[in-house]
């Protein structure tokens, strides 16, 4: 990862006083006015169906009004980042740059963010949720805009859970395997805890969830259930409590190669879920203009199984940051704030990307859509990676990765559990220790 060293303002107020007759500082020259629209480049990860959602926004806001011209850009979160730095280093780096709160940590310490721009937003903690407020500081400073919040769910074929004789999605572990179990069937018609069961040839699983870093996401939520989570920003050592990580990673592995009520491999659990090939799948609210779009799609959602001691889901959020640009235009400092002013106060039409807003307002308009009220629900019990210095290198979702070691070693590999969470606590202090 490149390094930046970057300015940030004393925080110290201006002097109010007034300037004496034998004062010659010559105040600093204003900003000339714009001679035409302002240009802004707005960055961000989406790829999923969340996607045309927020190109939808910004067409629509390009069309309100004639003063700013905002020219959207979205990559995979990780390859973004890259080009950011890369901008950044070169002196042209986007105006508003989209993130999750784990990664603030690395980005402020660099020195890459502005909290002016952030300021000049004018935003009132009382308008917003705590869990989304929240993720917005790092170290005490505010540093972006919440704009959405999302966490693990379970979406169930509703059709398929009633040929099945089922009236309602699992809320526990042991009801997850059982149901997983009835709607898990092979070419002859049997179930996996019945003998003769082929599981060479299965046509419809119980389960199926994505096998990439979701599933140490899985893993996280797993680890709070058992009031066990390992990581925090100011960690120099990953406490992880390894008998307990090991049951986590088993609980998954087994579902898998256990139970056989998940497919091996699976390549993209969305399209196996749409197609009617599993019955349930984990995953996020951005997943629901898909399924809104599916025609006689009878689907539902509920939160994510209390397996352990406690109810506790994989969270995240999607904050808003402005990059410092010392020598850039106050011009197009004041347009990214004030069209980031204009996404929150349009929050309720991002909820149609299934992502849940942060504003209140926002959160409003999704709890009367279909499917958002068990993600609404769990807003409680959904957990956040910290923000760390080293999140991005510490949680990447690229390869190769700790998290993603252990999740192909898990659910791919089947290796001893155990080992597993040995394997990512050394890995992870590693990366800890390298200066």
């Amino acid at each position: 990862m490149v390094a930046f060293s970057g300015c940030q303002s004393s925080g110290n107020k201006p002097s109010t006083a007034q300037p004496t007759a034998t004062n010659t500082t010559a105040a600093p020259a204003p900003a000339p006015a714009p001679s035409g629209p302002i240009k802004i480049d707005y960055w961000g990860g989406w790829t999923g169906p969340d996607l045309e959602t927020m190109k939808g926004l910004v067409d629509k806001y390009n069309k309100e009004q004639s003063k700013i011209q905002v020219e959207f850009t979205s990559l995979q979160w990780t390859p973004l980042f890259a080009k950011f730095l890369t901008e950044m280093k070169s002196g042209h780096p986007p105006d508003v740059l989209a993130m999750h709160p784990f990664e603030l940590g690395q980005f402020t310490e660099m020195g890459v963010l502005d909290p002016k721009t952030a300021e000049a937003v004018k935003m009132n903690k009382a308008d917003y949720s705590e869990y989304a407020w929240g993720g917005t500081f790092y170290k005490g400073k505010q540093y972006a805009v919440p704009l959405d919040v999302h966490m693990h769910g379970l979406y169930y074929n509703k059709g398929l859970f009633e040929k099945a004789g089922l009236t309602a999605p699992p809320t526990t572990g042991e009801e997850l395997i059982a149901m997983a179990q009835k709607l898990t069937v092979d070419k002859n018609g049997k179930h996996p805890n019945e003998s003769g069961f082929d599981d060479k040839n299965v046509e419809q699983y119980g389960l199926g969830f994505a096998m990439n870093h979701h599933v140490f996401y899985q893993f996280f939520a797993l680890m709070n259930q058992q009031n066990a989570n390992p990581f925090n920003e100011t960690m120099t050592k990953v406490d992880i409590d390894v008998d307990k990580a090991a049951k986590a990673f088993g609980f998954l592995q087994d579902l898998v190669f256990k139970y056989k009520v998940v497919p091996k491999g699976e390549k993209s659990n969305m399209d196996d879920f749409v197609a009617g090939k599993i019955a349930m799948t984990f995953d996020g609210p951005w997943n629901m203009p898909k399924l809104e779009a599916t025609p006689n799609l009878k689907w539902g959602t509920s939160a994510y199984p209390k397996v352990f001691e406690k109810q506790a889901a994989w969270g995240a959020a999607e904050i808003l940051t402005f990059p410092l640009n010392e020598k850039g235009d106050p011009n197009k400092k004041a347009a990214a704030a004030e069209f980031v002013k204009w996404l929150d106060k349009n929050s309720g039409d991002w909820a149609k990307s299934g992502q849940l807003p942060s504003s209140n307002a926002g959160m409003e308009v999704a709890k009367k859509m279909v499917g958002r009220d068990a993600f609404v629900g769990s807003l409680n019990s959904a957990f956040l990676l910290p923000a760390h210095p080293k999140s991005a290198q510490l949680f990447s979702s690229t390869a190769p990765s700790p998290i993603l070691t252990a999740a192909q070693d898990a659910i791919l590999n089947n290796k001893n559990t155990l080992e597993i969470a040995k394997q990512l606590k050394k890995d992870m202090e590693s990366i800890l220790a390298d200066k």
